[in-house]
């Protein structure tokens, strides 16, 4: 890999990281969630400075060339992705479901005492 490239690619990997940093700043992106980011930062740097050690890792499983195993890899963090975003919605649904279901008991617990209310207002006038 030449140098410009390698320095472009280290360019765009920390202008990526300031990203993530200003949105976790900003409390745009919970720190949680920001974890899944900043590992793929990681993955990004280690693939730009030691592309030879890429190499050697697709070589030795079996992957002709360097780079079909970095689309391999970018593959499976989508899909990592992918999988932690579904368990936050399946979590989140979760927790509306009980939301819904608590409104519900309180709001009939309130048209119930406005009624018990209307009812011993018209008894004692």
């Amino acid at each position: 890999m030449s140098i410009r490239l390698e320095f472009s690619l280290l360019i765009g990997i920390f202008f990526f990281l300031a990203i993530i940093i200003s949105l976790l700043k900003k409390k745009k992106l919970n720190l949680k969630y920001t974890l899944v980011w900043l590992l793929a930062v990681v993955g990004m740097l280690f693939a730009a400075l030691c592309p030879s050690l890429i190499g050697k890792i697709a070589n030795f499983i079996g992957i002709v060339t360097p780079i079909n195993f970095v689309f391999m890899l970018e593959g499976v963090f989508v899909l990592f992705i992918i999988l932690s975003l579904t368990v936050i919605v399946s979590h989140q649904n979760e927790r509306i479901y009980r939301l819904v279901q608590t409104l519900a008991i309180l709001e009939k617990r309130v048209r119930e005492l406005e009624k018990k209310d209307i009812i011993e207002n018209e008894e004692s006038e």
